[in-house]
């Protein structure tokens, strides 16, 4: 692959990866509404049943951030081959590649992960045990 096609993949995968982030919490705000509007009054088994399902589309999701992961890795090995072949990256190569390494970009993947995590366990908490307030008059 030429540097150019791997930079458009870089910018294709960060487009994706937002567009699943975007679908991760419509999913979640879908999740919470059900719940304050209809699922507190359902019984054990409908409630089981919508987690069930809920868990397999958040698995799915979670599936494909995972595919776009690895190919992130694989353009940046693809970049290191580049940069140290004698043609050498340009100038927005090597920073694109330094940038897929930084503290920073790594910071963010750790917080990301920990928020799927806690996102997952408010549905469980809002859904087994949350209880809606009575109303006042």
């Amino acid at each position: 692959m030429t540097e150019y096609e791997i930079l458009t993949l870089l910018s294709e995968i960060r487009s994706n990866q937002t567009t699943l982030l975007a679908q991760i919490v419509s999913l979640h705000f879908a999740m919470i509404v059900a719940i304050f509007y209809f699922l507190h009054h359902s019984g054990l088994r409908m409630k089981l049943a919508v987690f069930v399902f809920y868990s397999l589309g958040y698995a799915l999701h979670l599936g494909l951030i995972y595919e776009t992961s690895v190919q992130v890795f694989a353009a940046r090995a693809d970049l290191l081959n580049l940069l140290q072949s004698e043609q050498g990256l340009s100038s927005i190569g090597q920073t694109a590649f330094r940038e897929s390494d930084a503290a920073f970009t790594n910071w963010v993947a750790i917080v990301g992960n920990i928020s799927f995590l806690a996102l997952w366990a408010g549905v469980v908490y809002f859904l087994f045990f949350w209880k809606r307030p009575k109303e006042q008059s």
